[in-house]
């Protein structure tokens, strides 16, 4: 192979490339696909090889290691150097056809430059009728799920704005308004509905703000931890643990660990603490006052 494939006519330069091929520092093509795109190129004429990507070949001088063939205004596919493990640099054929009837990969890569060769005649061509519309079709596919999607984010985007100033206007000066509706115009069904979870709603915010004063008193060693143990009581506070009995557990604690009997496991009293299990218990200690009797 005597003459330069980049010499040759139907060789082209994408235009980040183009610089490199004009100061002189893009001089050849990578010696694994350069047979091929050679012999391609001086036995098709017509095609366009369009060199696309380039690597150092050293410290001053590039090489071409992947085409990109045409013919007229159609892609037919490309031609790039690639790695198999194994077999190191390979030269690699790609286009629509060659994905299609390839399991696992979407290109053909072999290290023999007659085999590329012959698959890249064999698959490179302009596309049949029935090409061309599958591949329409495909375009059109992606085009019209990525445009409704797209406007589906707009709309979701513009919804979150519009939503938080109403909501933002319902909890304040449309509060009144609502309610009055509520009462007035709303079907039973609907009005029933709307005070029963209102009642509740503020019932949880009280249980809410207690939960998350236990919360961070217990994180900070503000409470109280008891452990019910054989009939006596252990109670850490900060860092001291003392053990007491039924007759000598403060009074305070007594009457909060009493209410908390009362309820069920995992369960929150307001001002009170909470109940973790039958046995262990966790006090809110900011109103008691002699938690340090019996000590």
């Amino acid at each position: 192979m005597s003459t330069n494939t980049l010499e040759l006519s139907n060789i082209a330069y994408a235009e980040d490339i183009k610089e490199f091929r004009l100061n002189g520092t893009l001089t050849v093509v990578h010696g694994v696909i350069d047979p091929v795109i050679n012999r391609l190129a001086s036995l098709n004429p017509l095609w366009t090889f369009t060199a696309f990507r380039i690597a150092r070949k050293s410290s001053n001088e590039y090489h071409v290691d992947g085409f990109k063939v045409r013919l007229d205004s159609e892609e037919l596919g490309t031609i790039t150097k690639s790695y198999m493990g194994g077999k190191g640099d390979v030269i690699a054929i790609t286009n629509d056809r060659i994905g299609k009837v390839r399991s696992r990969s979407s290109s053909y890569r072999t290290a023999d430059a007659d085999k590329a060769i012959v698959m890249a005649k064999k698959m490179f061509g302009k596309m049949s009728p029935v090409e061309r519309i599958n591949k329409a079709k495909d375009i059109a596919e992606s085009i019209v799920t990525s445009a409704s999607w797209t406007k589906q984010r707009e709309c979701d985007n513009d919804s979150r704005v519009v939503n938080k100033e109403l909501e933002k206007w319902a909890s304040t000066k449309g509060y009144a308004m609502f309610m009055e509706y509520i009462d007035k115009e709303a079907a039973l069904d609907v009005r029933n509905a709307v005070i029963q979870s209102k009642d509740r709603l503020a019932t949880l915010k009280v249980e809410m703000q207690t939960i998350e004063r236990v919360q961070s008193d217990f994180g900070d060693g503000k409470t109280a931890l008891i452990v019910k143990d054989a009939g006596k009581y252990l109670v850490k506070i900060g860092d001291k643990i003392n053990l007491y009995s039924d007759g000598d557990l403060p009074t305070d604690i007594r009457m909060k660990l009493g209410m908390l009997k009362l309820v069920e496991d995992t369960q929150y009293l307001t001002d009170i603490g909470c109940r973790v299990t039958s046995e262990i218990f966790v006090l809110l200690i900011d109103d008691l006052t002699n938690v340090s009797e019996g000590e």
